[in-house]
């Protein structure tokens, strides 16, 4: 028989060791960024050097041979990138807490316990945690913004105070966007536009390529779904117009890899002006803000409703927009000249008398969010720098700390470096591998830092790594975003306990 069809299968000591030399391997490398005096990675991109102290870049970078460590690298990517997609930083958080929690739930199984025990022990322990987050969290204040954008930055003042304008400048019923300068210089400009909190799909769209962006600047058309597009023939009949036409089109909307390859397949062989861009969030809150964004590009939004057979209704989903620039992570729709704004204000209102009534923080947020978004103010942050690999850099840094004043707007801040952890892992009623883990991102940061035999009072007192000295960390301003925190210890569980619940891996023989 062929060797070809059999399948490898690793089980016991050996799927275990693996397992965590996988977890290892990526968690060492992101861990060492962790903190004010975290240190650089440096990468290879297309032959070329890239410095990054990006955790969730990092991770992205790293690629183990063996098939089995491999897979629990990839594990350990899926957290991290959960994370990013959901609060946008605390990546670096995640994988360590991951692997502090894989490592010493092993530790219990050798110990004599079972691995469902130890799974269930600490799953029991996850209400208690978030619910001491809760408490602990306070809401961000406008003078807050300045220092959880520098704790995201990695300390980098330049970066926190062009965010805090951005912000201040936004105002309330705005957004808060940055694409690459085409100068050296990083620099603040405001723009009347909607901003969306996703990019290309493909960079293959990219029609400027000194800053990698598209930019569709001749009254483009837009085509919003709220459908998965599955088949080719769902979309043909808006490209053969947008074709015939000569016009520029932007598509967003989630869709099959064959229906995207198509698409790209059209941009690259017939030079056609196309781009993709995938809709942020799910549920009810993307249709909302695909509703939303219809009634700026005057449209009707694509539903399930609306059939599989789009000819010759090709109009009656296609909006127009005076521009369009698509970055790698966010879209900025600038409103046609003639756009009638009486729905849009009138949605505004609507939305205004549902904030009145709202009481839930999260959904509070998601409302003034719809309103920022209508009301198409843009604070556009272009970053720019010497080098390449400079630039790419700090749009790392600059895209951390704009999403961690989002996420702390959201859901509120909590004491940085790693403290509020710390501080709940003193909690009696969490089980042992809880109680030694959740201590693991300040060790990190110390660690990475040098520091030894620290000690600090009770919370929010910490250590500060940039001064050596114990401080109260609120009002030293060394902060996180309590969502972004949240989400690194929910999501680095559950890959911690996925992984621990494996008895056999089975790989593919090629």
């Amino acid at each position: 028989m062929n060797n070809d069809f059999y399948t490898p299968i690793t089980s016991g000591k050996e799927l275990r060791t693996k397992l965590q030399n996988g977890v290892n391997a990526i968690c060492d490398v992101v861990g060492s960024t962790q903190g004010y005096r975290g240190r650089t990675v440096l990468l290879e991109d297309k032959g070329l050097p890239k410095p990054s102290k990006d955790g969730f870049t990092v991770a992205e970078s790293i690629f183990l041979q063996d098939k089995v460590e491999a897979l629990a690298c990839e594990t350990a990517k899926e957290a991290s990138r959960k994370t990013a997609h959901e609060a946008g930083d605390s990546t670096s958080a995640t994988l360590v807490l991951l692997q502090a929690f894989f490592n010493n739930s092993i530790k219990a199984i050798d110990s004599g316990k079972s691995a469902i025990d130890v799974k269930l022990s600490i799953e029991k322990s996850k209400e208690i945690v978030l619910k001491e987050l809760s408490k602990l969290s306070i809401p961000l204040k406008k003078e807050m913004i300045y220092d959880l954008a520098k704790t995201s930055a990695n300390g980098d003042t330049e970066i926190a105070k062009i965010v805090f304008e951005a912000f201040d400048k936004a105002g309330e019923n705005g957004s808060v966007g940055h694409v690459r300068s085409n100068s050296d210089d990083t620099y603040l400009e405001y723009i009347d536009g909607t901003l969306v909190e996703r990019g290309f799909a493909d960079e293959r769209f990219v029609n400027v390529h000194s800053n990698q962006t598209v930019v569709f600047d001749n009254n483009p058309l837009v085509l919003i779904s709220n459908i998965n597009f599955q088949t080719i023939k769902q979309i043909v009949p808006f490209l053969n117009l947008c074709a015939e036409q000569n016009k520029e089109l932007l598509i967003v909307s989630e869709m099959e890899f064959n229906v995207l390859d198509a698409i790209i397949s059209n941009v690259v062989k017939r030079g056609l002006k196309f781009a993709v861009v995938t809709p942020p969030s799910i549920g009810k809150k993307r249709q909302e803000l695909l509703s939303d964004l219809s009634l700026v590009c005057e449209t009707e939004m694509i539903s399930s409703f609306s059939g599989s057979d789009f000819t010759g209704r090709e109009s009656m989903f296609l909006g127009v927009a005076k521009s369009i620039t698509v970055t790698k992570d966010n879209t900025i729709i600038v409103k046609h000249d003639d756009t009638d704004l009486e729905p849009i204000n009138g949605r505004i209102l609507e939305i205004k008398e549902q904030l009145k009534l709202a009481t839930n923080p999260v959904h509070i947020q998601n409302l003034e969010d719809r309103i920022a978004k209508l009301s198409g103010g843009v604070a556009l942050i272009k970053v720019g720098g010497i080098t390449p690999s400079e630039v790419e850099e700090r749009i790392d840094r600059v895209d951390d700390a704009v999403r961690a004043v989002r996420s702390g707007k959201e859901e509120g801040v909590i004491a940085g470096g790693g403290v509020a952890l710390y501080h709940i892992s003193s909690n009696k009623k969490l089980d042992e591998v809880t109680k030694i883990s959740l201590g693991k991102p300040m060790l990190t940061i110390l660690d990475n830092a040098g520091c030894v035999d620290v000690t600090f009072g009770k919370y929010p007192r910490g250590y500060d790594v940039k001064d050596f000295k114990e401080v109260n960390m609120l009002k030293a301003g060394i902060i996180d975003s309590t969502k972004a925190i949240r989400n690194a210890y929910s999501n680095a569980i559950s890959a911690s306990n996925s992984l621990l619940m494996c008895a056999n891996v089975v790989t593919l023989n090629k």
